[in-house]
């Protein structure tokens, strides 16, 4: 489902916004009717005094009928002396009663029409004077009005300006689109930081994905480029063999090239083996589980005893009850793999006994063979060298499987001759096992 930011980020605006302008405005109202109410009864207060003062007058004055006042819009008078005679009344024929000695504010309701109305009493008598409470309702509304139209009014022009800072917020994620639009699929330069720091996560999390992408692609181009390097001598010798095993008579000329082929054909599934093994411990990681040492060591002697038994080598593992081990946790499939290569090198170049031992700070390898020359301990570390005049067939790979694997699980690997004759392989581990 595609949906624009910018767009969401200015409904949401507009729904927190929105609820704030309608409080405002409630608010606004609350403080208009208090207002208001207070303007329109200290006029009518400063009314009935003024026509209070009038009372000894309206009272000497002897007419037949009572003296009316013109019309008020929206308001009514009425005065009684001190025995509650009506003197004054307007023509708005609002019946207001006498409330002798009272001083206060009233509301009534005459006429289906809401008053305020102020008494003023006295030793001269009495007198009201009172107000329809819609023409206030009236002034109230005004300002209500006049708010929303004013909102309504700048509400282009806010969504207008939201759009704009939005837009100039969202710019560097379109800077960022164009970088990465532009840049090689291995390209592991990292993007700048130089953006929001809400945006900093984003950035890292990219980063760490253009890294990775960038080291699978290295990892895939170095196993094509290995493959097609490493592949090329043995398809070539397995097609001189082929060749001579199609134009040869001699049968015992013919099985041998045969039995060749077949050899070379074996090189080259190893190979192809450990080349895949390379490339899946090179992108692995670690996965932490609870380590079954008994089960494990069980699936290593089953995989190795025929090679051994080939070999005519001894093979010794620790007891199924061996608790000694540097790793107690770890990925049970990797660490299967690189001892099986480590047994499988001083099986095949080693010969004589070849013996795994653990403790709780390391683990070694050892055969009683020949060995290997001093200097050339590290070079045998190297993917695909393979020391001059070995005569046993290989790839150059397991012990670059095993560092992998290794350094996976905290654990260095050294190599060291022994006194006695043949190699040692000690997984030693380091301060993050």
């Amino acid at each position: 489902m595609s949906y624009s930011l910018r767009g969401t980020l200015i409904k949401s605006l507009l729904k927190v916004v929105t609820p704030l302008w309608l409080v405002a405005c409630a608010l606004l109202a609350f403080h208009a009717w208090h207002e208001v109410n207070e303007l329109y009864e200290e006029q009518q207060t400063l009314f009935a005094r003024q026509l209070y003062g009038t009372l000894p007058t309206l009272g000497a004055r002897n007419e037949p009928q009572l003296p009316q006042v013109g019309d008020s819009d929206h308001q009514a008078v009425a005065a009684w002396n001190r025995g509650g005679q009506l003197l004054l009344v307007d023509s708005d024929g609002l019946e207001l009663d006498a409330r002798p000695g009272y001083t206060g504010f009233a509301s009534l309701r005459q006429h289906d029409e809401d008053w305020r109305v102020y008494y003023l009493s006295g030793e001269a008598g009495s007198v009201a004077v009172a107000q329809d409470m819609s023409e206030r309702w009236e002034m109230i509304g005004g300002l209500l009005l006049t708010q929303g139209l004013l909102w309504l009014l700048l509400l282009p022009f806010v969504l207008l300006a939201l759009w704009w800072a939005v837009g100039r917020g969202l710019a560097p994620l379109a800077h960022i689109r164009d970088q990465l639009q532009q840049r090689a699929p291995d390209d592991a330069t990292p993007l700048p930081r130089e953006v929001p720091s809400e945006l900093h996560t984003l950035i890292d999390a990219m980063n760490d994905l253009i890294e990775r992408v960038a080291q699978t692609l290295q990892r895939e181009r170095r196993f094509t480029a290995d493959a097609a390097h490493e592949l090329r001598s043995p398809l070539a010798a397995m097609r001189v063999q082929a060749e001579v095993a199609q134009l040869v008579q001699d049968p015992a000329l013919r099985e041998r090239a045969l039995q060749q082929l077949m050899s070379g054909v074996d090189r080259s599934s190893h190979l192809l083996a450990q080349l895949l093994a390379l490339s899946r411990v090179e992108a692995a990681e670690q996965q932490h589980e609870a380590l079954d040492w008994p089960l494990l060591l069980q699936e290593l002697g089953e995989a190795v005893s025929g090679l051994a038994a080939s070999h005519h080598v001894k093979l010794q593992l620790p007891p199924a009850g061996h608790t000694q081990w540097p790793l107690q946790h770890g990925d049970r499939t990797l660490l299967l793999l690189m001892l099986r290569n480590l047994l499988d090198n001083a099986i095949r170049y080693g010969g004589g006994t070849v013996s795994l031992e653990a403790d709780a700070t390391q683990i070694s390898v050892s055969d009683e063979g020949d060995g290997v020359a001093e200097a050339l301990l590290d070079k045998v570390r190297e993917r695909f060298y393979r020391p001059p005049g070995q005569q046993q067939t290989g790839s150059g790979l397991g012990l670059s499987i095993v560092e992998r694997i290794a350094a996976l699980h905290g654990l260095q690997l050294s190599l060291h001759n022994r006194v006695g004759g043949g190699l040692q392989a000690v997984l030693t581990r380091g301060h993050g096992g």
